[in-house]
C-alpha cells in the first residue's frame, strides 16, 4: 500500500494512551525507507519539520550515508524529505554500531544490527515485564516470512538476510522472543519454534 489505510494513525494512537507529540523523547528509525520513517516529519506552514519537537531521532552513520547517497536500485525507497529535516533541525544522532554485537541503547532496549535488507538496519530488542519483544523492521516483515527461505525481493543482499535470519531465529527460539511485525496485516506478533521442517511461527497474537 502506498497510501494511508486502516483505522490506525500515529498521533491519534498516542493520544489514546495519554501522550502527545511533545512527550516523545527518542525515536529509533530502524532504517530510512519511506514506509519506515514517513511519520518522522510533518508539514507546518508549507515547511517540513520533525513531528516530535522534543525528540532525538536515532539512525546510524553508515545507514545515513547509504540513504543520502543511494544506489540506483534502492533510490526510490529513500525520500530525503522524510529524514533530512531531522538533521536540519539538529534532532538527529547516530547509534554507535558494534559489529556482531548487541548495542545497549537504554536500560531496557538493546539494538541488533542487520545488513541484508539494507545497510545497518536497527532492530530494537525491548525488555518488558520479563519478556523480550523484538521490533522486526524488515528482517522478518511478517509472520509468513519466518521460514528461512522466505526472503523479500526488496532485500539488497538476500544471502546476508538468510544468514542473519538463521542466527536471529536460533536466539529467538532459545530465549522465547516475541517478534513484533510492521508489515503483517493479520497478526501483530508471534513466537517461533524449530520443527523437523525448519523454523515456523508458533503462536500468533496481538501485543
Amino acid at each position: 500500500h502506498y497510501h494511508l489505510h486502516g483505522e490506525g494513525e500515529l498521533m491519534k494512537s498516542l493520544n489514546q494512551l495519554g501522550f502527545s507529540a511533545d512527550d516523545i523523547t527518542d525515536v529509533i528509525l530502524t532504517h530510512l525507507h519511506f514506509d519506515h520513517c514517513g511519520g518522522a516529519v510533518k508539514l507546518t506552514n508549507e515547511k517540513l519539520e520533525p513531528a516530535f519537537p522534543n525528540a532525538i531521532y536515532w539512525s546510524t552513520a553508515k545507514h545515513w550515508e547509504w540513504a543520502i547517497n543511494p544506489n540506483s536500485r534502492e533510490k526510490a525507497s529513500f525520500l530525503k524529505e522524510n529524514f533530512v529535516p531531522l538533521q536540519e533541525h539538529g534532532q538527529l544522532k547516530f547509534v554507535e554500531e558494534k559489529e556482531g554485537e548487541l548495542t545497549p541503547f537504554s536500560n531496557n532496549i538493546d539494538i541488533l544490527f542487520a545488513h541484508g535488507h539494507t545497510q545497518s538496519m536497527m532492530l530494537p530488542l525491548i525488555k518488558y515485564k520479563g519478556k523480550t519483544i523484538c521490533y522486526m523492521a524488515d528482517l522478518i516483515p511478517s509472520s509468513m516470512h519466518v521460514p528461512l527461505p522466505y526472503v523479500m525481493g526488496y532485500d539488497m543482499f538476500p544471502m546476508t538476510t538468510l544468514i542473519e535470519k538463521e542466527i536471529f531465529l536460533k536466539k529467538a527460539c532459545e530465549e522465547n522472543y516475541i517478534l513484533f511485525f510492521e508489515h503483517d496485516p493479520a497478526g501483530e506478533c508471534c513466537t517461533v519454534e524449530l520443527t523437523e521442517k525448519g523454523y515456523k511461527r508458533k503462536e500468533v497474537f496481538n501485543l
